[in-house]
Formats: structure tokens, sequence, C-alpha cells
């Protein structure tokens, strides 16, 4: 998974990074379907004492966003991106359970389509 760090007032070491972008890489696994990398854009700002972090993602028209606020920088990133996790099981399931079936007796290309096994049509005709 692609991301991009923008920090407003925050700067993170190159050893963060890493970490956190290990992080992201299970989201990225929930996400990608082989036609291309998705991508999060993560904003990080603070007010005062309280550290705020944005994670957004683009998929299939839809805008995952995973808000977190804290005293500690990573606890508000974890709880972001705790968030955006479910958010992404849940749109997945979705697109995954979404699969369109023929209704009952309805034909198709002449043919009369009934969900019966062949040996429950063999004792219903006898």
């Amino acid at each position: 998974m692609k991301v991009t760090w923008t920090g407003r007032q925050i700067d993170l070491a190159p050893a963060q990074t890493q970490k956190l972008t290990a992080e992201f890489e299970k989201i990225g696994k929930i996400l990608d379907n082989g036609k291309g990398e998705a991508g999060a854009r993560v904003v990080l700002s603070h007010e005062r004492h309280l550290n705020n972090v944005e994670i957004t993602i683009a998929y299939h028209h839809h805008e995952l966003v995973g808000d977190g606020s804290d005293a500690d920088l990573f606890t508000a990133i974890h709880s972001a991106v705790g968030k955006l996790e479910k958010q992404a099981v849940r749109v997945r399931e979705k697109w995954r359970d979404s699969k369109r079936v023929p209704r009952k007796g309805e034909t198709v290309e002449g043919e009369n389509i009934d969900h019966e096994s062949p040996d429950e049509e063999s004792t219903a005709k006898s």
C-alpha cells in the first residue's frame, strides 16, 4: 500500500515511518484486488496537547476515513488505523456478498430454471 504522509507541525523519523507503513500493509492486503495499489493519505496535526490523525483511502468510489486523537501520537495513529481496518472489512464484505442470483422459475435463453437438484425433480414427477 502506498502511504503519503503529511505532517503539520510534526515530523516522523524514518524508523517510525517504516513501522507505521508495516501496519498499513494489513489494510493493503484487504483492499488490494490486483487491479492496482490502494493509496492512503495520512494527515498528522498537533493542537495544544492533542495529536490528531486523519487517514483517507479511496476504494471503489468510497472514501474510507479513520480519525484518531490522543496525547500520544502513536496511540492516535493506531486508533485511526483500527477504525479504518473495520471499515475496510465491512466494505470488502459488501462487495463479496452482493452476488446476483436468478429468481426461481425465470427463464434464461428459453430454459426454465429451477433450483432443485435432479433427485428432487425425479421424486416430484413420480
